[in-house]
């Protein structure tokens, strides 16, 4: 897993730059994350990585819109594995209230798919940034629920950490994340997110 996402960012980062390319108004990017998830009971861990070719636009309602592509490896602590799809569509809004001091509202609607079950689901999360270059901090909180009429699936997610912009084309992140139980209040996740965004 860990060779396969080095391979992938690297072909990435390869890429040449094209400083005027355009789409639809915007600059077209696509981000790269790797997530390595684990139960909070420690019963389990899963692997994803997930792809978001999207558009960026600097002025305007939306700011970003991306689709969402994720392929997830989850491991039982008895040795079982499953694997899952998510596809979805995500919208961002940015906000400014100082030059340095920000934030963004952001939200998706997705579904995810197992080898014997599907559910729909959606999020809405809010952040703040603050930027002390060439480091961006970052907090936000996610509500993730169920849009299907399905049971379980229904999370609180926090998550935190830095951004780098390291040049006019490439940004790294890395989030760390507890997740909750929506009703339950109960400690379920902690995960580790790297992102890579390149922009054409």
């Amino acid at each position: 897993m860990k060779s396969t996402l080095a391979t992938l960012l690297f072909s990435i980062a390869a890429l040449p730059a094209f400083a005027d390319t355009t789409l639809l108004g915007g600059q077209p990017q696509i981000v790269s994350e790797f997530e390595e998830e684990r139960a909070a009971d420690h019963s389990s861990r899963s692997h994803s990585i997930t792809l978001y070719p999207g558009i960026r636009w600097q002025e305007g309602w939306i700011n970003q819109a991306e689709i969402m592509l994720t392929r997830e490896r989850e491991a039982d602590v008895d040795g079982t594995h499953f694997y899952a799809n998510d596809f979805g569509f995500r919208l961002r809004k940015n906000l400014h209230f100082t030059e340095d001091f920000g934030g963004f509202v952001r939200g998706l609607i997705g579904r995810k798919s197992q080898a014997d079950s599907a559910f729909s689901y959606a999020y809405m999360e809010a952040a703040l940034t603050y930027d002390t270059v060439p480091v961006e901090w970052y907090v936000g909180y996610r509500l993730i629920r169920a849009i299907d009429g399905s049971s379980g699936h229904d999370v609180n997610r926090l998550r935190v950490g830095p951004g780098w912009e390291i040049s006019e084309h490439h940004e790294v992140e890395m989030r760390w994340a507890r997740g909750w139980d929506a009703v339950t209040k109960a400690h379920l996740s902690d995960s580790v997110e790297i992102e890579y965004t390149y922009k054409f």
